[in-house]
């Protein structure tokens, strides 16, 4: 199976859930923070016209891609990562073995609204999961060394993030090499879809983002 896959100029991770879980035990052992984050088809578009969004989510350690669509547009046809990427396994597996491992971890949104939102779903989906500490951005009076200390203070083994795109990317950028945690898994704004409901909704969304990345597909090819 390719490992690596292009889409509008870009080169993303295209690893079985086995195997993107075999480099997480890596990173619980590293003595630098490994990032992660889940790449979306709304990610996709912002970056054709972010150079710095692009090369940010190039420099990922591991990016997840989320959506099937992407792996569609790149030609990915493989049952195994379709299923996985829909079941969205690689989330559940890493959660599992955070709690396994007995791992902590850490929140960080741009609003209490998203934090409480996170909070909620993990305590939820993943009762048993050590959450030592939390922050929002909005509360933020200083700089963004007061938010870095908060985190290392408190020690996690993950920071999980929901900031949006491209402010997620950017305070990373920014800041990767001041934290003490061991894993930033960027979860992004669909880390909770659901089906039923709002499935309806949702497959909407993506067809619109589905047009826009075949139409922006076809011009990048063009112009190769």
């Amino acid at each position: 199976m390719i490992k690596k896959i292009e889409i509008l100029g870009m080169n993303l991770d295209n690893y079985t859930v086995r195997e993107a879980m075999l480099q997480v035990e890596v990173y619980l052992t590293n003595d630098t923070m490994n990032t992660i984050e889940n790449i979306s088809m709304e990610m996709l578009v912002k970056a054709q016209n972010d150079e710095e969004l692009k090369e940010c989510i190039e420099q990922l350690d591991l990016a997840i891609i989320s959506e099937k669509e992407i792996l569609k547009a790149a030609g990915v046809m493989s049952a195994q990562r379709m299923r996985e990427t829909v079941e969205n396994e690689f989330a559940r597996e890493f959660m599992k073995r955070i709690v396994r491992n007995n791992k902590t971890v850490y929140l960080l949104g741009d609003t209490s609204a998203q934090i409480e939102k996170l909070q909620e779903f993990l305590t939820e989906k993943y009762p048993k999961l050590k959450i030592s500490g939390w922050y929002a951005l909005e509360n933020c009076t200083g700089d963004f060394d007061n938010i870095i200390n908060e985190i290392n203070i408190a020690e996690p083994d993950v920071i999980f993030s929901v900031l949006p795109t491209p402010q997620q990317e950017y305070f990373l950028r920014d800041n990767v090499g001041k934290f003490n945690a061991k894993i930033w898994y960027g979860l992004g704004q669909n880390y909770a879809r659901k089906r039923g409901v709002s499935e309806v909704a949702e497959f909407a969304k993506k067809l619109v983002h589905k047009g826009m990345l075949h139409s922006m597909l076809s011009h990048y090819n063009k112009d190769e």
